[in-house]
């Protein structure tokens, strides 16, 4: 279908979106509803709000397209037939959508619904300042909704009567209450889904696979608890902290991960990795008096562990500590008589934190909130860390 105005992209219909995928084109459809979708901004981290509308037209039922623009989602309501423009036609995790970018428009061609029910097609074409080519698809779109109205709207009013507020289009998602669990052993036998409240105490850490341990013969140098407390530079530093997504924890340092990282982050609307510091995934092995279990621990849980010290504060004062150190003496001497305050090191509180949780035997248990899929491997996230507390036990 030809382009209706000199804009990018052509007029199409929305059983063709899926052929183009990555380009910009113009949208007339019908909107059957539209909901707020809470989301993080990429580059600031900040919460954002985009509104998301269900549309469709006379050869797609239901299609998805977001609108980023605050103006534009205040403008369109339910029962709405809407001319887009300058769409970007996207595929996520196999589903086609459209999203709105800086320089998209929108134009309401018919309002309110009533008068889509009531008027003939010809007298609702007639006040559309549109192209020939947009008035013969306007044309097919109302006839679809007048003759489909009954399967495809949920949008119950008439032409004689009032119009009623409309109930909330959207289902508001209640968090599910973590089970309180009295054992390991019990967290194990769970056969479902869900999250798990137990208390345990830290046996060890032992970072997943990278290249620097595929080689390794000695096995000591994967427990991190006996490299903690050599005096010798042990590269904790390197093992536990990469460059990678700090909104999914996936690790993006190619040099060492052996695995194929995740192209998209799921944990982003924009499906764009927020890159940064961040400590690698590792499993955190604890244990009770019924049994010890691995868990998944991935780069929120691990801030939290460690004193909510995020790793990119760690790295720094880490590698500005390794240059001081190769100073030259001369150098040392004039710092330390012109008094200079040293800033925080956030390493040498870091190490501090790691050398108290990995004393084996000596530290009271943790109460762990953990994610259980029984259907993951132990490696993906069969048990993951989302918090870890110091337990408070009432006394009589």
């Amino acid at each position: 279908m030809a382009s209706a105005f000199g804009w990018f992209g052509p007029l199409i219909d929305l059983s063709a979106a899926s052929f183009h995928i990555g380009d910009f084109v113009q949208l007339l459809v019908f909107v059957h509803r539209s909901f707020p979708v809470q989301c993080k901004s990429s580059k600031r981290g900040r919460d954002l709000t985009r509104t998301d509308i269900e549309v469709g037209d006379d050869t797609t039922t239901y299609f998805v397209v977001s609108l980023w623009q605050k103006h534009m989602a205040s403008a369109v309501a339910a029962g709405d037939v809407v001319l887009l423009q300058n769409l970007k036609v996207a595929k996520y995790g196999g589903v086609v959508e459209a999203r709105t970018v800086q320089w998209s428009s929108l134009l309401r061609l018919v309002h309110p619904y009533q008068s889509l029910l009531s008027n003939a097609v010809d007298e609702l074409i007639t006040g559309c300042r549109v192209g020939t080519t947009t008035k013969d698809k306007l044309r097919k779109v109302i006839k679809w909704v007048q003759q489909s109205r009954s399967t495809i709207c949920n949008i119950n009013l008439q032409s004689n009567k009032q119009i009623e507020l409309l109930p909330r289009n959207w289902t508001v998602l209640e968090e599910e209450k973590p089970r309180d669990c009295f054992s390991l052993m019990e967290v194990s036998q769970l056969t479902a889904s869900c999250k798990a409240i137990v208390c345990a105490s830290i046996g060890e850490i032992v970072p997943l696979l990278t290249s620097r341990t595929v080689g390794d013969t000695k096995k000591e140098k994967i427990f991190i608890s006996r490299r903690a407390y050599r005096a010798e530079n042990n590269n904790l530093v390197d093992d536990l902290i990469c460059t990678g997504c700090h909104l999914c924890g996936s690790p993006l340092d190619l040099k060492f991960e052996q695995n194929a990282n995740q192209l998209m982050c799921w944990k982003n609307s924009s499906r764009l990795h927020s890159i940064c510091s961040i400590y690698r995934p590792f499993m955190l092995y604890v244990w009770d008096e019924s049994d010890y279990m691995p868990i998944l621990v991935k780069n929120r849980a691990a801030e939290i562990l460690f004193g909510n010290i995020k790793a990119g504060k760690v790295y720094s004062t880490y590698r500005e500590q390794m240059r001081n150190q190769n100073l030259e003496v001369g150098k040392s001497l004039q710092l330390e008589e012109k008094h200079l305050p040293d800033k925080f090191n956030f390493y040498r509180v870091w190490l501090i934190l790691l050398k108290m949780l990995l004393k084996q035997g000596k530290n009271g248990p943790l109460k762990f909130e953990i994610i259980v899929d029984p259907g993951l491997d132990i490696e993906n996230g069969k048990f993951e860390m989302v918090s870890a507390t110091m337990p408070c036990f009432g006394t009589k």
